[in-house]
């Protein structure tokens, strides 16, 4: 049986702490990273990254068109709110159907840093690596500000730390407030309530400041006049090893979030995170797709202002040391991440988390861990490349390199099935354009890490 912790708050504090969502939107409109169109005038991303002193950052920047795009790179360091912060500005060039590696500190002081690009055309996307001593992390950057953003899956207990990154790239300046789900309840720090962002600033804040020993934390971010972009920064030690991980917000709340490859390997840990911050009880169902094969989908109920935990490991619920796809269907909106902690052990990084997507598409650009003279750590590479389909009809899949008329491989996905791509043919640190019939959902694991969902990320998808 999936083993499940519930964490139920008290309802009668919701409606003076988290403003009620909206709609969820659809599934495809909620990630926050899709390709700008290549005919588009122009690209932007939008990379924050409050790691502090801990880890160093490289964005890496893939340009999906036949043609060289130039733009400007706006890097800024984590100031107070009050206070200047420093900016530098710099000119970069993407080649065409290529990607290149920036260092987005030069010329800040040592810290944390945020960067925002804008390209004279479209087809433009960036992500970031963050690498320090207890491991590394990849992470999409926006392409796109908002006006929430959320996460499940935090930790401040002894040996972890969390730290928020909230930047405003664009002016007007930004009022938000934040609030946190935890097991003891809810916490609405009023030093988080009307926060005021200045226009092109980063303001980092530690959440164990104010959200003590906390094992289990979701963190709601909402402005109510501007927009901007949001991330954390986990850190976790665990005996002698540990894990880092860099997590883009999810820029709103949906009703249907998936996966598309989870392992529970020989003595790892794996938990999904569902959170509730709405005010009525909603029921979800965890749907796993498997190479062949089935397995029952679980129902359970998430309280209003609630967190839900779901253990994936040793259990007969749920395959055990092979792939397979996730699907989470809720009644009501809600946010999910993933946690991955390595077996006794296991190589460094041991411990890892991300978020869900919302989206699927049928076509996706998926840049590697790095470049072949910058890696985002040393031997970074790719372990594998999934590809979920959770819709009704076979999904036929094309997977090549980017500027490639060669596929490196063609297949076709049952319905609710994924088909996973092993080093030999997807390894290295090339970039990959997904291609389907019909929308699907994908999902790149790297190496070196101590489990597979360690060091994921989902890619980005072309949407327009």
């Amino acid at each position: 049986m999936i083993a499940v912790v519930v964490v139920v708050v008290g309802v009668g504090l919701v409606s003076a702490a988290i403003p009620a969502p909206g709609v969820a939107p659809p599934p495809g409109s909620a990630d926050g990273v899709p390709v700008p169109p290549a005919g588009a005038d122009s690209s932007s991303a939008f990379c924050p990254a409050p790691t502090g002193a801990s880890a160093a950052t490289t964005v890496y920047l893939t340009n999906s068109t036949a043609r060289p795009v130039t733009g400007v790179m706006t890097s800024v360091g984590a100031a107070g709110r009050r206070t200047p912060a420093p900016t530098v500005r710099r000119a970069v060039v993407v080649p065409a159907l290529g990607s290149s590696a920036v260092d987005p500190s030069t010329g800040l002081p040592t810290g944390s840093n945020a960067s925002s690009f804008t390209f004279a055309g479209g087809g433009v996307v960036a992500s970031q690596v963050v690498s320090g001593p207890s491991g590394w992390s990849t992470a999409p950057c926006a392409s796109r500000t908002a006006t929430q953003w959320a996460f499940a899956g935090g930790s401040t207990t002894a040996g972890n730390s969390l730290e928020l990154a909230l930047f405003d790239p664009a002016a007007p300046p930004s009022v938000v407030s934040i609030t946190f789900l935890t097991r003891t309840g809810l916490v609405t720090p009023q030093a988080y309530q009307g926060l005021v962002i200045p226009s092109g600033r980063m303001v980092v804040e530690n959440i164990g400041a104010y959200v003590q020993q906390a094992s289990d934390i979701a963190t709601f971010v909402t402005a109510q006049a501007g927009a901007l972009v949001s991330s954390e920064f986990q850190q976790m030690s665990v005996g002698t090893g540990g894990g880092l991980s860099l997590r883009l917000g999810s820029p709103g709340l949906s009703t249907v979030w998936r996966f598309a490859e989870t392992t529970s390997g020989p003595g790892s840990s794996v938990q999904f995170h569902l959170a509730n911050p709405g005010t009525g009880t909603v029921t979800a169902t965890i749907s796993p797709g498997l190479a062949s094969g089935s397995v029952i989908p679980r129902r359970m109920s998430v309280p209003a202002l609630s967190i839900v935990d779901v253990s994936a490991s040793g259990t007969t619920d749920l395959p055990q040391r092979i792939p397979y796809s996730v699907t989470v269907d809720s009644s009501g909106p809600i946010v999910v991440g993933r946690s991955v902690l390595a077996g006794r052990g296991a190589p460094a990084p041991a411990w890892g988390s991300s978020s869900g997507t919302v989206t699927t598409a049928v076509r996706w650009l998926v840049p590697g861990p790095g470049v072949d003279r910058a890696p985002g750590t040393p031997h970074a590479a790719i372990e594998s490349l999934a590809v979920a389909d959770p819709g009704p009809t076979p999904a036929r899949v094309t997977v090549a390199t980017l500027g490639s008329s060669r596929p490196v491989a063609m297949f076709i996905v049952a319905p609710g099935r994924l088909v996973v791509l092993g080093p030999k043919l997807v390894g290295g640190l090339s970039v990959f354009s997904v291609s389907a019939s019909q929308p699907v959902n994908v999902e790149e694991d790297s190496r070196p890490s101590g489990a597979s969902g360690v060091v994921s990320s989902t890619g980005f998808p072309f949407t327009g």
